[in-house]
């Protein structure tokens, strides 16, 4: 619990913060009591309870607790230019790998670029089945041996994958893993693999592109070969209104706690959710980044999309997210995109 000092003053209808540029969420306002999860006061960001003055006019409240959010501080510079759809890792040896679609002129593909820091990335490689060790999106089976890269094809509305024991070099696997749900309506967007506490393989995509557009969960007990519909509305945002009001580019890290973190977008913001069990999640309190705070880090962008987590060599979380560098970026074909970062700070 952390204090702060002095009063802080917000207009309040129907439990809603307006006129704050400061406030993110909506706020939980019951009788003299009201909670605000995210309130900026100087450089920080807090969940706040405070509680009403009397007579106060305009409403006035008096802080009462308040407890820091976490951040994701952004870092100067771009990782890499004219790219999109990053996937990261970083070696036992500290070396960090970032991959992307190369949104280059005349270029194209997919394509991953290593640094010693994080920060400086250089020597553009082509991905291939033969060089996926550098590849977030491989996931390593309950069996201890097996990895598996899934891929969805749009065209077929089917999810294969590609198998190997040395989680460098894959090959095909026969057959079909998934299928799209009654519910999804036959589109799948961004998904995530991994292996949960109790030996199954979890995945969770986005579905219902064009309705509720929001993140559904299927789940393999057969070491990732057929997945079966578990649920929907993973994040409680089944009536949002789809569109840029639903939780989506999802993707996760498990911490040292054995807890897993996921990071996903909503209106080009990011925002963190925490599991025990990785099927049930829970929302950690406000906004962990906004397009707009890396105009503090000298970058102008227009958007952020596709968060990918990784764990530093020194136990850091630092988060690559594709990001618009124009306002014109979402036209089909163009360039500019391009790879930026921020790392986690209590």
């Amino acid at each position: 619990m952390m204090a702060l000092e002095g009063n802080y003053v917000f207009s309040l209808v129907d439990a809603t913060v307006l006129n704050s540029a400061d406030c993110y969420d909506s706020a939980i306002y019951a009788s003299e009591v009201v909670t605000i999860p995210d309130v900026k006061a100087g450089d920080d960001y807090y969940y706040a309870d405070l509680t009403l003055v009397p007579g106060s006019n305009p409403m006035r409240f008096a802080l009462r607790s308040a407890i820091k959010n976490p951040r994701l501080v952004p870092e100067a510079a771009i990782r890499v230019n004219n790219a999109s759809n990053p996937f990261a890792t970083v070696a036992v040896d500290g070396t960090a790998y970032v991959g992307y679609s190369d949104r280059a002129s005349g270029e194209g593909g997919t394509k991953f670029q290593s640094s010693a820091d994080g920060l400086r990335f250089g020597n553009p490689t082509v991905l291939t089945y033969s060089n996926r060790s550098v590849d977030s999106r491989r996931t390593l089976m309950p069996d201890g041996v097996t990895w598996r890269f899934y891929e969805y094809n749009q065209t077929t509305a089917s999810m294969t994958s590609y198998s190997s024991t040395d989680g460098n070099s894959f090959t095909a696997d026969s057959g079909v893993r998934y299928a799209p749900h009654a519910s999804d309506n036959n589109t799948i967007g961004v998904y995530d693999h991994y292996t949960a506490s109790d030996g199954s393989v979890v995945m969770i995509y986005v579905g219902d592109l064009t309705g509720k557009n929001n993140l559904r969960m299927a789940r393999s007990t057969d070491n990732g070969l057929t997945f079966t519909f578990l649920k929907g509305n993973v994040l409680g945002d089944d009536d949002a209104g789809g569109g840029g009001s639903t939780f989506i580019d999802n993707k996760t890290i498990l911490l040292p706690d054995g807890r897993r973190r996921m990071f996903a977008m909503r209106s080009f913001e990011l925002y963190s959710f925490i599991s025990t069990d990785g099927v049930n999640w829970t929302r950690e309190p406000g906004v962990r980044v906004s397009y707009t705070d890396f105009a503090a880090a000298g970058l102008t962008i227009y958007s952020l999309n596709d968060p990918v987590p990784v764990s530093t060599i020194d136990g850091v979380c630092r988060v690559y997210v594709a990001a618009a560098t124009s306002s014109t970026a979402m036209t089909p074909g163009s360039s500019d995109w391009a790879i930026v970062s921020a790392v986690w700070r209590e």
